[in-house]
């Protein structure tokens, strides 16, 4: 693997407060300017795929890491919280906290040990200036 991964994404404007990312993969997500700052409902708004992206990227990096590890996941599921607040004379989302809950087949020490692994390891939460808290439940068999 190479040292550079470039990863890309188109923004058009729809109407409105509204708008499109598009991938290269031609998959499309609509979004828009929350309703609490004039915006629409009923879309995603950039603050929540923010926080989406370091829930995902905690999935991606779980699997991964789960490989790596020899640890077969059963099931996942994780729910994330991000927190908006005034910072200054401007709005940052300061704090973004995942509960994750898994199952999965492997030596308990060793998926302990992997999970230990993947907090530190996900590139989108490295990324971020932003606070991130993970808690990790693993399901009893």
């Amino acid at each position: 693997m190479t040292d550079e991964i470039s990863f890309k994404n188109q923004v058009r404007w729809t109407e409105g407060a509204k708008g499109e990312i598009a991938f290269p993969s031609n998959q499309i997500i609509e979004f828009a300017l929350p309703a609490e700052f004039g915006g629409v409902g009923g879309f995603p708004s950039p603050e929540d795929i923010y926080v989406a992206a370091a829930n995902a990227c905690v999935l991606t990096t779980t699997l991964a890491r789960a490989k790596r590890h020899d640890v077969v996941l059963r099931s996942y599921r994780s729910e994330a919280v991000g927190v908006m607040e005034r910072v200054g004379d401007g709005r940052e989302v300061t704090r973004i906290e995942i509960k994750v809950r898994l199952a999965a087949d492997g030596d308990p020490e060793t998926i302990m040990e992997m999970l230990s692994d993947v907090a530190g390891r996900v590139p989108v939460i490295r990324s971020m200036s932003t606070s991130v808290s993970i808690d990790f439940d693993v399901e009893e068999e």
